[in-house]
């Protein structure tokens, strides 16, 4: 089952036996539901009736929306501030906007940290007016409120988050009806889990080259749980200067909340978790993918050693470093 372009990456549900047709339908009916609710790309979405709210107000947001905002609140915190889902306006600041026009990785400049000077960034401010701290929840997690406009970006999370959400939808759905064989996994971009009917059964997963997205830095063996992925690779764009013509700045979707400025100390991350170590690991892995490139390894190990993630990382000069039991082996290893 493939849907395209959804979540602006489009999804891919692989399974033993066919999707009912009904409950196909039902995950197209939540992708509508969750794009018009968390998507900024969508003028008719929740959060984009936020960032035009002059005097911002209470935005009430369907319940299966708190798990997440938990989740951001417990990076928020983590990560000192780094890790924000209101990057939202530093990324239209930086020009991600539904016009942009992504940039390959060149192969030229394979291992060469193009924003590594500090100067290239010298002139730049930042537009951060709000941070997820400053904004108050009430009606059991649900509400948001706010007093000035907020543009707001869950795509450090939300992707996995949703992965997790459409993996109950079809359990729920089959419920006594599930065969005793069917696995199945869903992909989101590259985000994804797998459900297996034995606890023995693997699945692999070709880990992409950060610096040549042709090829494969390794390959994952991955039991029921969530593997997710974060790179500088293909989300890259030339920023423009303040008479609107494109700089030398390259900017990613990456970005460090704390000066808005795009992460370049990692290439490449990628965590796993165990289906059985909580109730959303995509959530988590894709966060801890994310927050890889924003903040220090220390700040994250209470959330890592609570749903026993495993991680590995790329720096800019190929170097990898891994915990000792991610599921992967690396061709350079």
């Amino acid at each position: 089952m493939a849907i395209e372009r959804a979540l602006g990456t489009g999804i891919i549900i692989s399974s033993r036996k066919p999707i009912p047709q009904r409950v196909e339908q039902r995950i197209r009916d939540f992708i509508e539901e969750y794009e018009s609710v968390l998507s900024r790309f969508r003028a008719d979405s929740l959060v984009s009736h936020m960032a035009r709210a002059e005097h911002g107000g209470e935005f009430e947001f369907p319940t299966w929306a708190q798990p997440l905002f938990a989740l951001y609140s417990e990076f928020y915190a983590a990560t000192h501030g780094a890790f924000d889902a209101c990057i939202g306006a530093d990324l239209l600041a930086l020009g991600y906007n539904n016009s942009v026009r992504f940039i390959p990785q060149s192969k030229a400049g394979a291992g060469k940290n193009e924003n590594s000077s500090s100067d290239s960034w010298s002139d730049y401010r930042r537009a951060l007016p709000v941070t997820w701290a400053d904004i108050s929840q009430g009606g059991g997690s649900t509400t948001l409120c706010t007093n000035q406009p907020v543009q707001l970006d869950f795509g450090a999370a939300g992707k996995g988050y949703f992965v997790d959400l459409v993996t109950q939808i079809i359990k729920e759905e089959l419920g006594e009806e599930l065969p005793a064989d069917f696995d199945f996994l869903v992909n989101a971009g590259g985000d994804m889990r797998a459900c297996f009917s034995k606890e023995n059964s693997q699945i692999k997963v070709a880990l992409e080259n950060p610096f040549d997205t042709t090829k494969a830095v390794g390959v994952a063996s991955i039991a029921s749980g969530a593997l997710c992925a974060s790179s500088s690779a293909r989300r890259r764009w030339k920023v423009k200067d303040a008479n609107g013509f494109e700089s030398n700045l390259i900017a990613t979707h990456l970005i460090n909340a704390l000066d808005g400025i795009p992460a370049c100390d990692l290439c490449a991350s990628w965590a796993y978790i165990p289906a059985k170590n909580c109730d959303f690991p995509t959530a988590y892995a894709d966060a801890i993918a994310s927050a890889l490139f924003v903040s220090q390894e220390s700040d994250l190990q209470k959330i890592v050693q609570n749903v026993g993630a495993e991680f590995a990382v790329m720096l800019p000069n190929h170097a990898l470093r891994k915990t000792c039991a991610f599921p992967a082996h690396f061709f350079a290893e």
